[in-house]
């Protein structure tokens, strides 16, 4: 069994995956289902995905957010962060690339933390930190990228 790699979801991958059901995502929603990949999340990611959830858009009943919340932490793991963690205080090194959306910095952060294999999201000002995250360790990828190289 090939060993199982650690990720990070952004929210709007987490959406792909479970309220959506997007193509983009089939190969990254199996090999969780493999045990192929393993989800790493923390309490702000969780917040923020419960509070997505209940957007109009999502168009979703209290009970079926609850249960997609449930899902996704059955499927996923609680990191272990350091000391001080929080949202505001990352604790990330000096010259750790900044994202211009403040909102998106702790799903970097969680990946260093983490020392995930990667980052997964669709979000363009994620995406164009890249090559300055993987300084850092951090690998940035899209869920169609992720998925080529599956």
């Amino acid at each position: 069994m090939t060993p199982s790699l650690t990720l990070v979801l952004d929210t709007n991958v987490v959406l792909d995956w479970l309220v959506f059901r997007d193509v983009t995502v089939q190969s990254l929603q199996a090999a969780v289902e493999q045990r192929r990949v393993t989800i790493v999340t923390h309490a702000a990611a969780v917040d923020e995905l419960r509070r997505v959830l209940a957007y109009p858009q999502c168009k979703l009943a209290a009970a079926d957010q609850e249960a997609l919340l449930d899902r996704y932490r059955t499927a996923s793991r609680n990191a272990e962060l350091p000391t001080g963690f929080a949202l505001g205080n990352l604790l990330l090194p000096a010259g750790f690339p900044a994202c211009r959306d403040p909102d998106d910095q702790h799903f970097l952060a969680l990946a260093y933390h983490t020392k995930a294999d990667g980052l997964i999201t669709k979000d363009k000002q994620l995406l164009r930190l890249r090559r300055k995250a993987a300084r850092f360790g951090v690998t940035v990828t899209s869920p169609r990228e992720f998925a080529a190289k599956l």
